[in-house]
């Protein structure tokens, strides 16, 4: 099987993928697999650079305490017996303007001054679905994103369709679960405001009567052994306090 290996640290696998005698590709758009040493954001990044290929994503050692079942060898040796159960999660496709943007986890509108509230209306399937909003903008989910920053706001996460989270509203606004089939459209009220996606480094700039169409996507993210990433027995390492 031929494997690409990314993320900061992805180096300290290399040892073990010869041991198992997977053929490392330089180039990883050459693979059959990505692996991906980092956490979410690392297999954000991957996705974005290379959304073909199927990806495992891995821990790496130095912020994590791994369970058995998630070691670096026990994973690995699964990929090569080839017993990794493969996972194609949805992505978010928003239409800003001429730019497009796609999440894996979430797309995001954010007051573009700190000092200023962003106002905006939602609209889904056309039909008006909020009153005026202020506040510092809104994160739309994906089930995957929704254990990321839409759990931070909500305190809850999902199993399907599309989340609306509202973040740091005037007036309390609970959040919404639509369908995958459904169309969100966030009308620009008053701005300025950035629209962007998970850890995408383009941002676009959004003005008052400008419009975010987001939609569920037509690919998707195929992700081997999802759970790596979710495993509630392994722990990240927590930095020792500092003490004054």
């Amino acid at each position: 099987m031929k494997v690409a290996l990314v993320g900061k640290n992805s180096s300290d696998l290399q040892v073990l993928l010869e041991d198992f005698e997977f053929e490392v590709q330089q180039h990883p758009e050459e693979a059959d697999v990505i692996i991906v040493y980092g956490g979410d954001g690392a297999l954000i990044g991957a996705e974005f650079d290379y959304p073909d290929i199927p990806k495992l994503a891995i821990r790496d050692n130095n912020v994590c305490e791994k369970c058995r079942h998630h070691q670096d060898d026990a994973v690995l040796k699964r990929l090569g017996n080839g017993e990794m159960p493969t996972t194609e999660l949805p992505k978010l496709l928003a239409q800003v303007g001429n730019a497009q943007f796609q999440g894996l986890n979430d797309i995001l509108l954010r007051n573009h001054d700190i000092r200023s509230a962003v106002r905006f209306c939602v609209y889904v399937n056309d039909e008006q679905a909020t009153d005026e909003v202020i506040g510092d903008g809104l994160v739309v989910a994906t089930p995957f994103g929704s254990s990321a920053y839409f759990r931070s706001i909500t305190n809850v996460t999902f199993r399907s369709g599309i989340g609306i989270a509202f973040n740091n509203v005037t007036e309390f606004i609970n959040h919404f679960v639509l369908k995958e089939s459904d169309e969100i459209r966030v009308h620009i009220v008053r701005g300025p405001a950035e629209v962007t996606s998970d850890n995408n480094p383009n941002v676009v700039h959004v003005e008052s009567g400008d419009n975010i169409v987001i939609v569920a996507g037509e690919t998707r993210a195929k992700i081997l052994a999802v759970d790596t990433l979710r495993c509630s027995h392994c722990r990240y390492r927590h930095a020792p306090r500092r003490r004054f």
